[in-house]
């Protein structure tokens, strides 16, 4: 089975989901893999039950991006990984649980959903009781000097600050739609990441049009997730969802002004997801169209026809069914991609080579 997968004009990815009930030495794999970024400690019965370690990683340019669980565990970057590893990267940790750890003397806590910056050329230890995390590493010399001046290692954006909220959404993001990105998308979104952290860290400089076009991405995709799971709450407001996402009003609409505005493409949104709804439910004729309606936030029938005729062109009533309804059977692991075992090491090399590039 090959280590790494290449789409059509998709960026290069690897993934593993591996456990101790599926393959006898999945933490073997595990701890081997990882030893040029980290040394395992920790794991309960030594991983010989109940281990898991579940990860996909992309390469964008010289920069290793990673969303990844795993089981409570120690994880420690001494001198002798640091050498080893002959990599000389900064390293941003979403972190989805909370976590505690030392970095190089610097005593950090990181709550769930903040942001962590590591220097992975000094040492640092932590201990998290479930790893669920989104990792972007890139070599020191893609990193902004600003940022480096900080003393980053072990620099903490708290997930009630307005820069820790918006970082780790426009990672998160970064994370849902990165298997659909290619290279360049990517490698610009890794960017963004720094535009937008030295907004909220006291650097201002002029932001290139394409650096912006990923920050209203994750804007809109963060706000669509407040307005899908709220769709027929009528109280929800531009202001609350601003909030929310850690940016002012004015950015919100911003970011939707090549959309036709916050309200049209919300409006867009629901009758898009209303006219799904209508096909695998068997279609327009045979279905309650005042349930869905009222299911996305239309008061009346007749406000909801009318919008839909509008976007659509025909009445909701002549929507026809799928062609099939139904998800099918999941597909066996190796037919997704995954690998039988870890593969750090394939992302250690592409940081490797990117940074020899």
């Amino acid at each position: 089975m090959p280590v790494s997968s290449v789409k059509p004009d998709k960026a290069l990815s690897v993934a593993w989901d591996i456990s101790s009930e599926k393959q006898p030495d999945a933490y073997e794999s595990y701890r081997a893999t990882i030893a040029d970024i980290y040394e395992v400690s920790g794991v309960a019965d030594q991983g010989r039950t109940g281990f898991r370690s579940q990860t996909t990683a992309w390469r964008f340019g010289a920069t290793a991006f990673a969303r990844g669980r795993s089981v409570a565990q120690t994880l420690s970057r001494s001198p002798m990984e640091i050498r080893r590893s002959g990599i000389d990267q900064i390293s941003i940790i979403v972190n989805l649980t909370d976590t505690a750890g030392d970095c190089d003397g610097r005593q950090t806590v990181a709550k769930a959903g903040s942001v962590q910056f590591r220097d992975l050329a000094r040492p640092s230890a932590s201990r998290v009781e479930t790893i669920d995390t989104i990792n972007l590493v890139t070599p020191r010399t893609s990193v902004p000097s600003w940022l480096l001046g900080r003393k980053v290692h072990g620099l903490v954006l708290p997930s009630a600050s307005p820069g820790g909220r918006l970082v780790a959404s426009h990672l998160k993001t970064l994370a849902d739609v990165a298997g659909d990105l290619t290279e360049e998308e990517g490698v610009a979104a890794v960017e963004a990441t720094f535009v937008i952290a030295e907004r909220f860290l006291g650097q201002t400089g002029p932001v290139a049009p394409v650096h912006l076009e990923s920050i209203h991405r994750t804007i809109r995709q963060r706000a669509m997730q407040m307005f899908d799971a709220r769709a027929a709450d009528p109280t929800l407001n531009v202001n609350e969802v601003a909030l929310s996402i850690g940016v002012s009003r004015s950015a919100l609409y911003r970011a939707f002004g090549d959309m036709g505005g916050v309200q049209t493409y919300v409006l867009h949104r629901r009758l898009d997801r209303a006219f799904a709804d209508l096909r695998v439910s068997g279609g327009g004729r045979l279905v309650d169209i005042a349930d869905i309606a009222a299911r996305y936030g239309f008061g009346t029938r007749s406000r909801f026809d009318r919008a839909f005729r509008d976007r659509f062109g025909f009445p909701p009533t002549e929507v026809a069914p799928v062609g099939f309804v139904g998800r099918g059977a999941p597909l066996a692991a190796n037919e997704e991609g995954y690998l039988d075992g870890a593969a750090h090491d394939v992302v250690v090399d592409w940081l490797r080579r990117g940074e020899a590039a």
